[in-house]
Formats: C-alpha cells, sequence, structure tokens
C-alpha cells in the first residue's frame, strides 16, 4: 500500500512541533506614482499624494515604515533598478518594511486602504525545512555521556560524497585542479551557526550580518546551520565528515534582528559575493494551503521566492551572476497546483506565480528531496513524501541520512563542538548537497580559466546530466524532483575531454590506425607520430615569429609614440596580419589565422591517416577560444600540448613494438 505522502517516511516518528520560526514580517508595496520618501522619522510623498491618513495609521500602531532593499528609496534603485527593470519586474524603491507590535494583519488592512499603498501583506515566519525531529529538546537530550578522546573518521557514512548514482562524485572533483571549491564564496541564509565547531574551523568567515533568534530557538537554529555547512564546508582533516567543496570560503546571514527580513537578508549577501558565487536559501514558510499558518507536520509549507519581496531579493542576486540555491520546502506540495497561481488579494496586481516559470522569473535553483542509497526510505532516488514537487524543481539531494557536523546523535556529549548526526534530513539536507555540487563544478571551471555559471545556466546543466529521478509507488517520477547532481558529467558536458582526457591519444591513434592491417601497426602509428613531429616543429616556429612580431610591434609601437614612424593602429595592424597570414605548410587558405585554425588543419592531416573525417584529438580545454589573432603565450601553450603529445606517442609507439 502506498504511503501517504504527508506521513513521516519510517517508523512512528513524527514531524517537530514549529521549528522556531523567525518573526512575521509587514511588508508594503506604494504606488510607483507616489514617489514615496520614508524613513524612521515619518513618511511623505514627493509627488504631493496625500499621506496623512497613513501618517495616522503607523502613529496609532506605534509602527516605522522604512526602505526594504536600502537606506533610502533612491539607494535601492541604484543598487536594485536595473535588474528589476531588466527582468520586467516592479521598481524595488517601493518595497517597504513595517516595524509594529500587535496585529500585524490589522495593520497591513488598514495600509491597504490608504491613497500611496498598493499592496501589503504579512509573511508568515520562516522555518529551517527540517522534516524529522532533530529540534532542540531532541538534542539537547542527546549531551548525555562524553565524547570519546579523539573524534573518529565519519567520512565512511558520507556516501553523497561517492561516485554517482550514490553520491555526486565529490570524490572525483577533489582529483581535479579547484575541485574542492577553490576561490567559491558560499554565504549561508538562515539562523545561526556553530563556527566554534573542531571540523568548521577551516574557510570559514563567519557571521556576516543579522542578529540572533530568541533564547528558546537559538538551539534549533544552531544546530540545523551547523549541519547545512557541514555538508558542503567541513574540514579537510583526519576526523569527523569531509564537506564535498571544502575549500570554498563560507559564511552565514541571519534573518533575525531588528530591521531585518529574509529578503534584505539575501540582498545584502549578494552585496558582499560576486558573479559565479553561491547563496543558499535555508528556509521556508507556510503558503496558502492552510491559509498561511503554521502546523506541526508542515503540509503546505514552500519556498520563499513565492513573496513579491523574496522574489525581487533572488532577482537582484541572480542578476549579479550569482547562483541562488533554494530549499523547496517539506509541505508536499505540487508546486504545478492551480493553488499557486491565484493571487493573494494582499498582493500586488502584478504579482504571477513564480513556480510557473512561463511568467517572470528570479532564476533560484529549486532542491527537492529525494531518497538516498541506504534503502532505508524507498527507492534511491525516488522522491520523499514529504517534498515539494513540480516542474520549477531542479534538482535534488539526498534527503535522509545525511552525517554531517551538529545535533550529537552520532557523537554527542556536553560540548556542541563536538556533535555529529548521521539523520540530518528533509529538503534541509538535500539542497547544502547540490550546493557542494555546484561549488566543485565553480572551483573546477575557474582552475581552467573558463566562464563561471549562473544561476540559469546551473540550472540547465542540473536538469541535463545527473543520476536521473526514480518511482516509489505513489509517487511517480512525473512528480519531479529532477536529477542527483553528478559533477563529473556536468564537467564533462561544459569542458569537454576532461572526463575522458587520459583516454583522447589512444581514440586519436585508434582512428589512425587501420586495424584490419596489424602488420602495418607500427608503420602506421610512426605515420601519426611523424604528423606529430611537423606540428610541434611549425609550433615551434610560430613562437619565435610570434616573440618576434611581439618585440617589433614593441619597438615600432614605441618609436611611433616618439613621432619616428606612423600611426598607432597601423603599427598594431601589420603586426597582427604578420601573425595572422601564418600557416601550416599545404593548409588551405581558409585555414589561416588563429591558434583554433591551426590546431585544426593539424587535426585535418592526422584523420587523413585513417581515411576519415577529422577528430578533435586536443580537448577544448587546451584549445582556448583566442579569437581570430593569437595573442602572447598561445604559441607557448599549444607548444607545451604538443610535447607532451609526442612523448605520450613515442611510449604508444614503443608498446606497440613490444607487442
Amino acid at each position: 500500500m502506498a504511503r501517504s505522502p504527508r506521513r513521516p517516511q519510517r517508523g512512528s516518528v513524527t514531524p517537530p512541533p514549529s521549528q522556531g520560526a523567525s518573526p512575521p514580517e509587514l511588508v508594503v508595496l506604494t504606488r510607483t506614482e507616489a514617489d514615496m520618501a520614508a524613513s524612521a522619522a515619518g513618511v511623505r510623498s514627493r509627488a504631493g499624494m496625500r499621506t496623512d491618513r497613513l501618517e495616522a495609521i503607523l502613529k496609532d500602531a506605534g509602527a516605522t515604515m522604512t526602505p526594504l532593499f536600502g537606506a533610502t528609496e533612491d539607494r535601492a534603485r541604484s543598487a536594485m533598478g536595473a535588474s528589476a527593470a531588466a527582468a520586467g519586474a516592479r521598481d524595488p524603491g517601493t518595497y517597504y518594511k513595517v516595524e509594529a507590535e500587535g496585529d500585524l494583519e490589522a495593520i497591513a488592512a488598514a495600509l491597504r486602504a490608504t491613497d500611496p499603498v498598493e499592496a501589503a501583506y504579512v509573511k508568515p515566519g520562516a522555518e529551517p525545512p527540517l522534516w524529522r525531529g532533530e529540534g532542540g529538546a531532541a538534542a539537547a537530550a542527546a549531551m548525555g555521556g562524553e565524547a570519546p578522546p579523539a573524534t573518529p573518521d565519519f567520512t565512511g557514512r558520507q556516501g553523497y560524497l561517492n561516485a554517482a548514482p550514490e553520491g555526486v562524485d565529490a570524490r572525483w572533483a577533489w582529483t581535479q585542479p579547484g575541485g574542492r571549491g577553490t576561490g567559491v564564496r558560499i554565504i549561508d541564509i538562515e539562523g545561526e551557526w556553530r563556527f566554534g565547531h573542531e571540523d568548521l574551523t577551516q574557510n570559514q568567515g563567519g557571521v556576516v550580518g543579522g542578529g540572533l533568534p530568541p533564547a528558546a530557538d537559538r538551539l534549533v537554529w544552531r544546530n540545523h546551520g551547523t549541519a547545512v555547512i557541514g555538508v558542503f564546508g567541513g574540514d579537510v582533516n583526519n576526523i569527523g565528515v569531509t564537506g564535498i567543496c571544502p575549500e570554498a570560503n563560507t559564511r552565514a546571514h541571519s534573518v533575525f534582528g531588528a530591521g531585518n527580513s529574509s529578503s534584505a537578508a539575501i540582498t545584502a549577501s549578494a552585496n558582499r559575493l560576486s558573479a559565479g558565487d553561491i547563496i543558499l536559501l535555508e528556509l521556508h514558510r507556510p503558503g496558502p494551503r492552510h491559509n498561511f499558518q503554521g502546523r506541526n507536520d508542515q503540509e503546505g509549507y514552500i519556498a520563499i521566492e513565492w513573496w513579491p519581496d523574496d522574489f525581487a531579493a533572488i532577482l537582484f542576486a541572480t542578476s549579479r551572476g550569482i547562483i541562488v540555491v533554494e530549499a523547496a520546502g517539506n509541505g508536499a506540495q505540487d508546486l504545478d497546483d492551480a493553488i499557486y497561481n491565484t493571487r493573494p488579494n494582499f498582493f500586488p496586481p502584478g504579482w504571477r506565480n513564480p513556480f510557473n516559470r512561463a511568467n517572470p522569473d528570479c532564476g533560484a535553483v529549486i532542491v527537492g528531496a529525494g531518497a538516498p542509497p541506504t534503502l532505508n526510505h524507498g527507492p534511491d532516488r525516488s522522491r520523499l513524501g514529504f517534498s515539494n514537487f513540480g516542474a520549477c524543481v531542479d534538482a535534488q539531494g539526498w534527503g535522509e541520512d545525511v552525517c554531517t557536523a551538529g545535533y550529537g546523535f552520532l557523537q554527542g556529549g556536553p560540548n556542541e563542538d563536538l556533535w555529529y548526526t548521521a539523520t540530518f534530513n528533509g529538503t534541509s539536507s538535500a539542497s547544502p548537497v547540490v550546493v557542494g555540487a555546484l561549488g566543485c563544478v565553480q572551483g573546477i571551471l575557474r582552475a581552467r580559466a573558463r566562464p563561471l555559471l549562473n544561476s540559469v545556466g546551473a540550472r540547465a546543466v542540473l536538469r541535463s546530466t545527473g543520476s536521473p529521478q526514480q518511482a516509489t509507488p505513489g509517487r511517480p517520477v512525473a512528480q519531479r524532483i529532477g536529477n542527483r547532481p553528478n559533477i563529473r558529467a556536468i564537467i564533462g558536458q561544459l569542458v569537454p575531454k576532461v572526463v575522458e582526457g587520459k583516454n583522447f591519444l589512444k581514440d586519436m591513434l585508434d582512428k589512425g590506425i587501420d586495424k584490419t592491417r596489424p602488420d602495418k601497426r607500427v608503420e602506421q602509428k610512426n605515420q601519426v607520430k611523424d604528423a606529430i613531429d611537423k606540428g610541434l616543429e611549425k609550433a615551434k616556429e610560430t613562437k619565435e615569429k610570434e616573440k618576434d612580431t611581439k618585440e617589433k610591434e614593441t619597438k615600432e609601437f614605441k618609436d611611433a609614440k616618439e613621432g619616428k614612424d606612423g600611426g598607432e593602429k597601423n603599427l598594431i595592424k601589420d603586426g597582427k596580419d604578420q601573425v595572422e597570414n601564418f600557416r601550416f605548410p599545404g593548409a588551405p587558405a581558409a585555414e589561416t589565422g588563429g591558434l583554433e585554425a591551426r590546431v585544426a588543419a593539424l587535426e585535418a592531416a592526422l584523420g587523413q591517416l585513417g581515411g576519415g573525417a577529422a577528430s578533435h584529438f586536443i580537448g577544448a580545454e587546451l584549445r582556448p577560444d583566442v579569437g581570430a589573432a593569437p595573442q602572447p603565450g598561445d604559441a607557448a601553450a599549444h607548444l607545451a600540448m604538443l610535447e607532451q603529445l609526442k612523448a605520450e606517442i613515442d611510449a604508444a609507439i614503443e608498446a606497440a613494438r613490444g607487442s
């Protein structure tokens, strides 16, 4: 009998009670034509619209209304206006946060009746998207006893590090330059963390913004944040766990604190990062399924981009080239359901459901929770019953049995810095698995001087590669949570030949040799060797020619600057023409030009050995797109590649002679 998607996944364990939700947030959107200017001192309309009623409501409620995305409306527009306009989104200077005591819903209703206000809504508090009870009380119970004198190595429990389909193939990524996430920066947005944990001491920048949760909720958030970062950022050492991309720099931003909010935390984090970096949103909140009310079973909880201000903040981050990874949520919801198309009457008139990507799209990577290969929760990579699903869900991570730092169920004791768990779960655990995989990918791309992924590009490769989702009774593949990432496959798609690079020489030789004539094997391999020798000789000539050209350009440019000869542009053009007009002997005129063309000519010559079409034997990672004119250093790189290739061919020929 199929299990209900609204039930826990095993035993009699029930979902935890509401897990330390952040405070509800009252967000106001004013009419563009009002041209509002608001501060803690008061509000006014620079267009002359009446604001007396608005001011009275705020005064009676003891409330303040301040710009959400900047110190002033104009600063918000300066920072975010261009990205909003490009996406057809609303003016970021029209978003405000209202801080007040009392009934926020009543205040919002009153504000909606004033002339300058177009929309006012109360966002439910956000919670960590943890599915099953690893909360404060349970963790506190784990403190009995002492931790061992030295923490064991728990990496054997981290199956998500392993090769696909079991894991994301992090161990392969670590063998590649940059594959531990080198140079990548990640900010986790949620509530609290334990950066003093023994396994989170390297490559971390601590908490960069926000405040602390209420005292009663701090352990819930602190364990959660520690576990999340342990998945992708655990230290490389001989104890505990190792993160998927441990060399990435990890920081954190809280959604708590005066004047703070989830959308403010996102924009502040985006301003601290650069294109190719990553923001992780470890939050979900109750949606319209149960009228935005918090529930112990989390049914109806959804990803936070559904709310207009969070959407605007995510859009700002992704427009800067930052990858935003967002937990889909644990609400057991079909995000394609019509309920999510229905605009709440307190949202602005122009709002459209962002889960339908035919509508305006913020660009986030949405992550669902899949069953791990432990087979304790159904078939590997099948949708876990609590996980939200739908066409907008881009990828899945392990949603159960994740070994990481925090909580104290695997190793406890009175010292939180020594706590570990092997049962982290929910879209909480799934999302950092995807972040870790993307961190490795970005590090490899950076090390190879390749363009880094942006958020939409990350979506594309996660969807086009990976270990496919599987079905289980009652939860078919049509309930989409996407593929489990496969780092090796992603790199194989983005950087052709890097994965199979060790085999490219064999492939080239196989294509150049007639296997029906074993008596000609050595002779034909020698022909391949001769072709490479000729290419190597010409590459050396090219190197010398480029060196001479560069020296000539430098001298003539200097002479021109001193007025001894004609214009600079003509001198540089002449120098470029000399290099561009160089070609391999026998190459047709169409193949003259830059390094790409010269390599293609060499490949064509090799292809003729087998009588067939030429195939690229030099991977694209060794043939950067340098345009029509060679740049300084191109010939040197080409020369080094050919020398290595020649050495490998020599070895292959010797092996052939001895066989």
